[in-house]
């Protein structure tokens, strides 16, 4: 059965070993030997695909777990009927307090499952796969026409979208036949992956026409290297009638050598992003913002490309409350190079940030937060930006303290060593 995993006896297995099997290193190798960890996790990633992906096993002393290919990417009619569901939008009754955290959800729409976008840091290649699947637009209808009748819906739909909204009805020639690239990522540059939005300004445009709706919004998070090689108008629809006031995106970070280990589009993207966006703002009456995401401590980032993020942050004046500590999460890229030091598929060592270095990165993101000085002033140091400690406007931190504390010394033996 697609999608499951089982067992086999180790006596069998040796006898057997079944053929068109994918047998990654066995247990007592990873857990004694992070190089074999990494090979293991390159092997079962590459493997995650619904219509390329083969049976995996691995060894373990007692037995052999074995896990099937995944699961076929549902059909849009099986979506639907999933989604349609008689869900009740409510907590379950064994709750005897609110819960804070359905008030954003409670009153929002799944229009798709997958990602393509492949960031190393999320695990959504592995449980929804990079494969989109959308639900018809007749689908999302009605379920809005029946939220309208619910009690406590005031006329404000909060998100339509998915792992990332604007990936509704995105699609690629090879998908069915062939599954996702193993050797590429799916990316605006490629001729055979789609990326009209029209499908998605048509159904918002219909939403917005329901009786009883009066805004209909995207609290997803887009990919904005997307919305950049659409030219059916998308960035102007949303910016018109669909957001409350901030747009979520995620650049990460600035360095182009962390982008690049993340899996995100360079900085220069972003930038051509906010200056379209920027020029879609002249005349509203009301101002839209940008909410980035940022991440500090992520494997492969220094504490020097951090405080080129943190400069490029002040030159931009962008907002840094949504800021990520890199933290290793079950089945994503990141952690496996956090836990081993190497990029599992090019088996290149890859520098990670823990500790002291951790802590400092993060309050460089936060360089405003007077809490923070001590930390931000030690990073700047070990960085060689002495320029930006001090009270000119250009400076981040305030301070004449000279002292580089004990880490920052051990920092630049380490560099000195290579």
């Amino acid at each position: 059965i697609r999608g499951t995993s089982w067992t086999m006896e180790v006596a069998e297995w040796r006898s057997a070993r079944p053929g068109g099997i994918v047998e990654i290193p066995g247990f007592a190798e990873v857990s004694r030997d992070k190089p074999a960890y990494a090979r293991a996790f390159a092997l079962h990633y590459h493997e995650q695909d619904p219509v390329r992906g083969r049976i995996v096993a691995q060894p373990h002393p007692k037995t052999v777990v074995i896990q099937n290919p995944p699961a076929r990417p549902l059909t849009t009619e099986e979506l639907d009927h999933i989604c349609e569901l008689p869900f009740t939008r409510r907590a379950h009754p064994s709750y005897a307090q609110p819960i804070p955290a359905l008030e954003p959800v409670q009153f929002s729409v799944t229009s798709h499952r997958g990602c393509f976008g492949s960031c190393s840091f999320c695990a959504l290649t592995h449980h929804q796969g990079r494969i989109i699947q959308s639900r018809s637009s007749d689908s999302i209808i009605r379920e809005v026409t029946r939220m309208t009748k619910m009690p406590g819906f005031k006329g404000i739909v909060q998100d339509v979208g998915g792992p990332t909204a604007n990936m509704y009805h995105l699609s690629c020639d090879l998908w069915e036949t062939c599954g996702a690239c193993p050797d590429k990522r799916c990316s605006p540059a490629c001729k055979n992956l789609r990326t009209s939005h029209e499908e998605q300004c048509r159904l918002l445009t219909r939403l917005r026409g329901i009786p009883g709706i009066r805004h209909v919004f995207i609290g997803s998070g887009i990919r904005y290297d997307l919305a950049l090689a659409d030219d059916s108008g998308y960035l102007e629809t949303i910016c018109d009638h669909h957001i409350s006031g901030h747009l979520k995106v995620a650049p990460e970070h600035s360095a182009r050598k962390v982008t690049r280990i993340m899996n995100k589009p360079d900085r220069e993207v972003f930038d051509r992003f906010c200056a379209r966006f920027e020029s879609l703002q002249q005349g509203k009456k009301k101002r839209q913002y940008l909410l980035p995401y940022f991440m500090s401590g992520h494997p492969g980032c220094t504490i020097p490309d951090m405080v080129a993020l943190a400069v490029y942050i002040r030159d931009h004046d962008l907002y840094t409350e949504q800021v990520q500590d890199f933290t290793p999460t079950p089945m994503s890229v990141s952690s496996c190079m956090y836990y081993t030091g190497l990029n599992p598929f090019t088996m290149e060592p890859v520098h990670v940030p823990k500790g002291q270095e951790k802590k400092i990165q993060r309050a460089l993101m936060h360089y405003r937060d007077p809490g923070n000085r001590g930390l931000v002033t030690e990073g700047l140091r070990i960085a060689g930006r002495d320029d930006l400690i001090g009270r000119g406007n250009q400076c981040l931190v305030n301070g004449d303290n000279r002292r580089s504390g004990r880490f920052a010394k051990e920092y630049s033996g380490l560099k000195k060593k290579g």
